[in-house]
């Protein structure tokens, strides 16, 4: 539950289209999101074409529920960019 916590708090950034709210989240989370470089890109790339957009997330899963400070589980989400 508190992986599923930190990926939505770091997808309702994503979709704030604050890049530098996203930076500042990745810096202090250290949420290790496989995509965040992309997600820079995509972000600075709107924000500097000043187009209206608007991004939302419309799936969420993880591999597996951890149950112990052992286990491992990768988060899974999806997003759409409106222009």
């Amino acid at each position: 539950q508190s992986i599923e916590a930190l990926d939505r708090q770091g997808m309702k950034t994503i979709e704030s289209g604050d890049l530098l709210s996203f930076k500042k989240y990745l810096s202090d989370t250290s949420n290790t999101i496989c995509g965040r470089h992309p997600i820079q890109l995509l972000m600075a790339t709107v924000e500097q074409a000043q187009v209206k957009a608007q991004c939302q997330f419309v799936h969420y899963a993880q591999s597996s529920q951890c149950l112990t400070g052992k286990d491992s589980s990768v988060s899974y989400a999806s997003g759409v960019y409106y222009i």
